[in-house]
């Protein structure tokens, strides 16, 4: 009853991701990429080295797994003391509490 004659409405256009110049342009670059890792004029494939980054002898992995478990425990150490420190502060927050005599400040809200 109220549509406007002089305008189109409006429509929903699907637009794909994956066109077909999208993909000619990725080939594109992907066979750029290629010629610089490669080398343009080399036909043969170059070989891929993957370093270990541990240690490559067994007593060396056994002194790195022992040195990962004594830190281990220190930490656990040190978390037991912290838990300890701040349970111990905690009762004697409670104790502080229950010997103050807070007398005066509920009369002061009394009479406020």
């Amino acid at each position: 009853m109220f549509r406007n004659v002089r305008t189109e409405p409006r429509r929903f256009e699907f637009r794909s991701r994956h066109l077909p110049e999208l993909d000619r342009r990725w080939l594109e670059r992907k066979q750029k990429l290629e010629e610089e890792f490669m080398g343009a004029d080399s036909d043969q494939k170059r070989s891929i080295r993957i370093r270990r980054s541990g240690p490559s002898n067994a007593t060396d992995r056994i002194s790195l797994k022992k040195d990962r478990i004594r830190a281990s425990r220190i930490a656990m150490i040190r978390a037991s003391v912290i838990a300890v420190g701040l349970i111990w502060l905690a009762y004697k927050g409670i104790l502080w509490v229950e010997q103050s005599d807070f007398s005066g400040v509920l009369e002061w809200m009394e009479h406020a």
